[in-house]
């Protein structure tokens, strides 16, 4: 784990699109208008000036392979947008709209429970919780005298009970993150096992197999398997 600073020129990037439209819970806006996030075990610190965007925290990689990976950034958003715009104005007006958005490769056991948190839930109280969960069960990491912390992994959080959950203020999803987590310990279903499967039929119906809210089922499906599409 290092300090390191990147400085890209990259226009398909706005910082407000990317960590402000519910696609993710651990980012927050600082004062200076900037961005700071945790995700696996890096702490970053995004922000926009002019045309550039600078990146510094601590990482656990070379912090270029780092943004290269969360952010998407070999996939060619300008020719995709350029595509789907002349499809119809809905899409057009929606790509201007939002055209700094990218669609990050966030961990895929972070985003299950993040999203059955999500469930009836708005964006803040999301952020609320899962910055509780990870205070109480993750790994904390120290940048600029600042503590943060890992989300848990399934391991850590498979210390918590269904009343510990209940505490941190998860609700009726507290019993659906305890038995998701269970699942998973028990390998009753695996990451390794969604991530290597092809079959998006077959993928539906590993994630159904999970204890959560009816309702979230197929958001759930849709936004871990179909948004990076």
């Amino acid at each position: 784990m290092k300090e390191q600073k990147l400085v890209i020129n990259q226009i398909d990037f706005e910082p407000r699109h990317i960590f402000e439209c519910g696609q993710c819970f651990r980012w927050h806006k600082k004062e200076n208008n900037g961005y700071i996030g945790v995700f696996g075990n890096n702490v970053l610190s995004v922000k926009k000036q002019g045309k550039s965007i600078v990146f510094e925290g601590i990482c656990e990689d070379e912090i270029k392979k780092i943004v290269d990976d969360y952010f998407d950034m070999r996939t060619d958003y300008a020719k995709i947008k350029h595509e789907l715009s002349h499809i119809d104005e809905y899409l057009a007006t929606s790509i201007e709209f939002g055209h700094g958005i990218r669609i990050l490769n966030q961990d895929l056991w972070e985003m299950i429970i993040s999203f059955i948190i999500s469930a009836n839930n708005n964006i803040p109280r999301i952020q609320k919780i899962i910055e509780r969960i990870s205070k109480e069960y993750g790994t904390p990491i120290m940048w600029k005298d600042e503590t943060y912390y890992t989300f848990p992994t399934k391991e850590q959080l498979g210390k918590a009970s269904i009343e510990d959950l209940r505490k941190l203020g998860l609700g009726f999803r507290d019993k659906y993150v305890y038995e998701t987590t269970k699942k998973f310990l028990q390998e009753d279903i695996t990451i390794e096992k969604l991530e290597n499967t092809q079959d998006v039929k077959e993928i539906k119906k590993k994630l159904e197999t999970l204890p959560r809210n009816r309702t979230k089922s197929s958001r759930l499906y849709f936004t871990i398997w179909y948004a990076p599409l």
